[in-house]
């Protein structure tokens, strides 16, 4: 498998869990369940950003450079997904939470669609297959999943 369709299929989880915390936000069932769902979101980005930069960001630098350009880009808006994430847990009530959960669910979903339409396919033409297999068996790994 390769690394691109390795990281697609973790932002296809993502997508489901964002549903969900936007229907819980919406409901307002109060800052409690909010802040849960938020903190398991906040780890998975956590950790996917870390991967993806680990794996996909150093095999791009030499093409792209890390200073300036897309990997910048996608760097700081990591950034960026985890400190709005992080702000909510120091809402002062319900309706600041539910803005920043918005916020937060929109940049993460705009981030997505740049890695999906921009990132991605440009990481399949300057790696070539073999090593974006190579980077999918060590994302495999990293996740402890067979992949073939």
């Amino acid at each position: 498998m390769k690394l691109t369709d390795a990281l697609i299929g973790e932002h296809g989880a993502f997508y489901t869990l964002f549903d969900e915390i936007e229907r819980i936000a919406a409901t307002q069932e109060g800052i409690a369940v909010i802040l849960g769902a938020t903190a398991v979101l906040e780890a998975m980005v956590d950790s996917h950003a870390a991967l993806e930069d680990e794996l996909l960001f150093a095999a791009l630098e030499p093409h792209l450079g890390s200073h300036e350009g897309p990997l910048a880009v996608m760097r700081r808006e990591h950034d960026e997904m985890i400190r709005l994430l992080e702000r909510i847990e120091d809402a002062a009530d319900v309706e600041e939470a539910v803005s920043l959960v918005n916020e937060a669910l929109a940049a993460a979903r705009s981030h997505f669609r740049k890695e999906e339409q921009v990132l991605f396919p440009m990481a399949v033409r300057l790696l070539g297959d073999e090593t974006l297999h190579r980077l999918g068996r060590a994302w495999a790994g990293v996740r402890h999943v067979t992949a073939g």
